[in-house]
């Protein structure tokens, strides 16, 4: 498995954007993202949905040597483009797998090349006019919904959701999509923010989120992975530790019922 910062493979992958925010969320560690486009497609231009993994629930982020996770950090591109990879099923990065050299700043060496260029060849991602894919720049939240939302077939919606997504906002669609699907949320004022960088555990909330997984604090098993900036009086602290910890479980057949975790599993090598 490739020793990056944060993790797997697509299911959610592709995203639709939680890109999170709840409402009550602080834009506090935010920044504006490349303006530059480079996530454009049509709603409807999707993969096969089967191609996230649902029903296991491993670890899709990874936390760092020193025994932290950084939820409040910014996540590039290739962070982004690898952990849809993971959530991938086996099936379908096979059936994605490319040889290709699509972007020029993403040689053989590059640790992320083999998940670029998966998501690259399965339509998910896209590169910059210029040929280049700037993996290492990081991620907006319309960019990261955009991916998100390409692992589901979403209704577009005409009228916006957010008072700062203009009518011809090249991810009007996504984000007014998954919003239907209760996949995001935006602001207290009632904006989006989409030019904003997205931070990990804005991204893990929406991932959870397109996946159907949530565990609250009762349902976590006591050999659970923690993490020393991830204390349980975080608001992400359950959202952090259902990312980051591979595990058996169980739930009510109801939909958006939380889990109760039986086991915890070592992490899958990718």
């Amino acid at each position: 498995m490739k020793g990056i910062p944060i993790s797997k493979g697509l299911l959610v992958i592709a995203l639709i954007v939680i890109v999170i925010m709840a409402g009550s969320m602080l834009a506090q560690g935010t920044s504006y993202a490349d303006p530059d486009i480079s996530l454009q497609m049509g709603v409807n231009d999707v993969i096969d949905y089967s191609a996230l993994e649902k029903a296991d629930h491993f670890a899709y982020v990874i936390g760092y040597p020193d025994g932290l996770v950084k939820p409040l950090s910014a996540i590039t591109r290739e962070e982004a483009a690898v952990i849809f990879y993971r959530l991938m099923t086996e099936e379908s990065r096979m059936k994605y797998a490319a040889e290709t050299h699509s972007f020029h700043d993403v040689n053989d060496s590059r640790w992320s090349k083999v998940e670029i260029e998966t998501l690259a060849n399965a339509k998910v991602v896209q590169g910059y006019p210029d040929g280049s894919f700037k993996p290492g720049e990081s991620i907006s939240r319309a960019e990261f919904a955009a991916i998100a939302a390409k692992f589901d077939q979403l209704d577009a919606k005409d009228e916006n959701k957010f008072s700062d997504i203009e009518q011809d906002d090249w991810a009007k669609d996504y984000i007014n999509a998954s919003t239907e699907k209760g996949w995001i949320k935006g602001y207290g004022d009632g904006t989006f923010r989409p030019d904003y960088i997205i931070i990990r555990c804005e991204a893990m909330m929406l991932i959870n989120n397109v996946l159907d997984r949530r565990v609250n604090l009762a349902g976590l098993h006591k050999d659970a992975v923690q993490w020393r900036d991830n204390t349980p009086d975080k608001w992400y602290y359950e959202i952090v530790l259902e990312a980051t910890n591979t595990h058996v479980y169980e739930r009510v057949d109801r939909p958006k019922s939380t889990e109760t975790w039986i086991k915890i599993l070592d992490n899958p090598s990718w």
